[in-house]
């Protein structure tokens, strides 16, 4: 299958899977709520290479003021393809944002069901996190 053609591949598969709340480019945000946490879920296509990035964040970051600060994130995380926990610290002086981000292959072989699983993880790696976070601890458990 041609590279274009897996790219909008998945592009389908990711639209199919989220409740899209915004876009920029190939960079998809929506919003998760259950019982446990609110938070953002931003899912990248690199252009550079054949990689999805999904990053879960708190949801502060969706908001208007760090707006620019959740797309530069993305973007500069996507640069550096590092997978795991993360903190940014925004100008405006306002708390530390903690994400997680993992990344996966594009292929033609994507299906509904592996970006939901994948999803899931995601999410549940953040509220686990998140949770130590608040509890006191001073890091994020470690990424296998």
């Amino acid at each position: 299958m041609a590279q274009i053609s897996i790219e909008q591949h998945c592009r389908d598969v990711i639209r199919a899977c989220m409740n899209i709340v915004e876009n920029k480019g190939d960079t998809y945000v929506a919003l998760h709520k259950d019982d446990d946490v609110e938070c953002v879920v931003l899912v990248s296509m690199l252009r550079t290479y054949p990689i999805m990035s999904v990053i879960v964040a708190d949801k502060i970051l969706f908001s208007k003021q760090h707006e620019s600060t959740m797309y530069e994130t993305a973007n500069a995380l996507n640069a550096e393809s590092l997978t795991g926990w993360h903190t940014i610290l925004p100008d405006s002086g306002a708390r530390s944002i903690y994400m997680y981000r993992q990344c996966l292959w594009m292929t033609a072989l994507l299906t509904h069901d592996m970006l939901m699983d994948v999803l899931r993880d995601c999410i549940e790696e953040y509220k686990n996190g998140r949770a130590q976070i608040l509890a006191g601890s001073v890091d994020p458990p470690p990424v296998a």
